[in-house]
């Protein structure tokens, strides 16, 4: 009985403790994306080669947020969630806002950074979340955290709820695709570099939106041929899927994600 007991205990506390940090609530439900039995239409998937995105490594494997970085983003916590936010230079119009993901290791930060200059010549407000751990999880999303953020966000600041996209690397990219595909939000599209999930636990949504995928030809963790079977998929739940590959690049980010940022942006700005 004891044992019973003390199993049961550990649960409920490894329950709270995931809640609490990973922003599950009772809510939530009520953002998780309804599924259909067959998509209305399948999606269209499209392959492009990308010479243009290609910026050689610079051969830095130890890159570190910039103290500027640092100092211009906003520091949050919701929830027990750590959240960044950076604000370009105030405007009377509505800005679009970008949540970001970042990769396995690394926090919120890490993305401001190579969105930062992209910001601050388009208004765009930056919202980077700090993954557990520095990590995301493989199943289940969690959509409520991004609408409270939103929530508490819009009483200071001037948001377009009408453009509201996703962008993740890595880790955090495939977290993303799940995001798009599986919950309900503002969010109009969502862009990935180096980094899919497992298409089997994806779901046929009432509303397919756009999904861009950037990828180099040297991703050693993600593949080439994995990527376009998951890109297919996708497109067959009815969202419309954008691979785009990259000859010669990576899975390294941190030099080349600016340039990648630019073009996601003139991407989200046509959705």
């Amino acid at each position: 009985m004891r044992l019973v007991l003390r199993g049961l205990i550990i649960l409920i506390v490894g329950y709270l403790v995931v809640d609490r940090w990973d922003g599950f609530a009772a809510t939530d439900t009520g953002y998780r994306m309804a599924a259909l039995d067959a998509p209305f239409q399948a999606g269209r998937f499209e392959e492009t080669d990308r010479n243009d995105l290609y910026v050689p490594y610079k051969g830095n494997p130890d890159y570190i947020v910039p103290d500027d970085v640092a100092n211009a983003a906003i520091s949050h916590k919701s929830g027990g969630r750590r959240w960044y936010s950076y604000h370009p230079t105030t405007t009377l119009q509505k800005q679009a806002v970008v949540f970001l993901f970042h990769g396995a290791g690394r926090t919120g930060l890490s993305m401001i950074d190579m969105w930062r200059d992209v910001a601050d010549q388009n208004g765009i407000i930056l919202i980077a979340l700090n993954g557990r751990r520095k990590n995301w999880p493989s199943e289940g999303v969690s959509p409520t955290i991004l609408h409270e953020i939103l929530s508490e966000l819009g009483e200071s600041a001037r948001l377009d709820m009408e453009r509201v996209y996703l962008f993740g690397h890595s880790n955090g990219g495939a977290y993303t695709q799940s995001l798009i595909n599986q919950s309900a939000g503002p969010w109009r599209a969502a862009a990935i570099h180096a980094g899919y999930a497992d298409p089997a636990t994806s779901i046929i949504p009432q509303v397919p939106k756009p999904i861009r995928f950037y990828l180099g030809t040297r991703d050693h963790i993600f593949l080439t041929k994995s990527a376009r079977y998951v890109a297919r998929a996708l497109s067959e739940k009815g969202h419309a899927v954008d691979l785009h590959l990259i000859p010669s690049h990576s899975h390294w980010f941190y030099d080349a994600g600016p340039v990648i940022a630019t073009d996601a942006w003139e991407w989200f700005s046509r959705q």
